[in-house]
């Protein structure tokens, strides 16, 4: 099962990464095309791109350590469908998952 992401932000953050020794390229390839876009996580790269069926991806093998910051964006109906799938897979159904804070006493 894909998740259900709409965008995909990612932030590379590996100095001196050379793809052919250390791996980790994303591979996207847009639906209809016949072309693959081979990315290279380069130092300071700031990636956004549609991650739903529009642009199925992958990341290729990482050798080594691969640091980067990732942030997915679900528009509501996707959010509301991903926050159901989660609370099935903890057993919670129609259950709230609260976030609590520390109180000042």
């Amino acid at each position: 099962d894909a998740l259900p992401i709409c965008i995909t932000c990612i932030y590379y953050l590996n100095q001196n990464r050379d793809v052919e020794v250390d791996g980790g390229q994303l591979q996207i390839f847009p639906e209809g095309r016949s072309m693959v876009a081979n990315i290279e996580p380069l130092f300071d790269r700031l990636l956004i791109f549609w991650s739903d069926r529009r642009n199925p991806h992958e990341v290729k093998p990482a050798y080594s350590t691969r640091y980067a910051i990732t942030v997915w964006y679900f528009d509501a109906k996707e959010r509301a469908e991903a926050k159901d799938k989660y609370r099935l897979a903890i057993g919670q159904k129609g259950g709230h998952v609260s976030v609590s804070q520390a109180n000042a006493t």
